[in-house]
């Protein structure tokens, strides 16, 4: 950049951005909201990157949380959850941009070493969004992170289902997605029945399409990932995990694959791979 960056002038709300040298130390600054992702956080965090990429003085991006909190990021703010996605609009399905994957993007771009220090709880976005998109990654001993996303009756965002499987293979992300915790059976009927009984039909069947058809860019993949939460944020499981969650009891999933599913789905155009017998 031609003119001097002032971090501090920039207005940062949620976060705080300390230029170090060549390093700059961006930290997650909402202790009181537990480190939540909400407020302004993914535009203070794509302004940052996005600033961090111009400034010739930066070698380095850190991303970090304040320690008071206890966690790096355990997901959305419980005061909006995804209630947010459920909100009618005019060509919802298709104009819905999801923030964690707005935030991802800016990181996976920046042209800069990026490095997540993880010192702390990370859950959900905190797990896709403020980790995958990274050049490095560094977990604190005891830091616990989970992507519950199908057990909340949605699909994965922040184009995770484009990042985990290039970092960790196509088996481990499936691990990790499909199931929507971390599991520690004692046997597969164990885990066939904790899946079954927390994993809604329609937030796996689009979390498995997501992963083996993802789009050919992290941009294409966010406009899918986008596509598919507003789809399954509007519809009835994720409302009643909203709804059991308050009343404290375990969710009732009703919605089915072969009533529910949007008619986007499947996006993609499988070859037909019949034998045809020449006439």
């Amino acid at each position: 950049m031609v003119a001097t960056v002032n971090y501090n002038a920039l207005g940062f709300k949620d976060i705080l951005v300390t230029l170090h040298g060549p390093v700059l130390i961006i930290t997650i600054n909402r202790p009181e909201q537990k480190n939540t992702f909400g407020g302004v956080i993914h535009e203070d965090l794509i302004q940052a990157f996005e600033t961090a990429d111009q400034d010739d003085r930066v070698r380095a991006v850190i991303l970090t949380a304040d320690t008071t909190a206890f966690a790096y990021c355990p997901g959305r703010d419980t005061e909006t959850g995804i209630e947010h996605i459920a909100v009618p609009a005019p060509d919802a399905e298709v104009a819905h941009r999801d923030e964690g994957g707005q935030v991802a993007i800016a990181i996976y771009n920046c042209r800069k070493l990026t490095i997540a220090a993880i010192n702390g709880h990370a859950i959900g976005v905190g797990a896709t969004g403020l980790q995958l998109p990274f050049d490095f990654r560094f977990i604190w001993e005891g830091a616990k992170v989970g992507f519950p996303f199908v057990r909340l009756g949605i699909s994965p965002e922040s184009a995770s289902t484009y990042l985990l499987p290039r970092l960790i293979g196509l088996s481990r992300a499936n691990s990790l997605l499909m199931t929507g915790a971390t599991v520690k059976p004692t046997s597969p009927s164990y885990f066939a029945l904790d899946v079954a009984k927390y994993t809604p039909q329609l937030s796996v069947t689009y979390t498995k399409a997501l992963l083996r058809h993802p789009g050919e860019s992290i941009e294409e993949s966010h406009l899918r990932d986008s596509r598919s939460i507003k789809l399954l944020g509007i519809g009835h499981d994720a409302t009643e995990h909203n709804i059991a969650f308050r009343e404290r009891r375990d969710p009732n999933f009703t919605d089915s694959i072969t009533k529910d599913l949007s008619l986007w789905y499947p996006w993609w155009r499988a070859p037909d791979v019949r034998y045809k017998t020449k006439l």
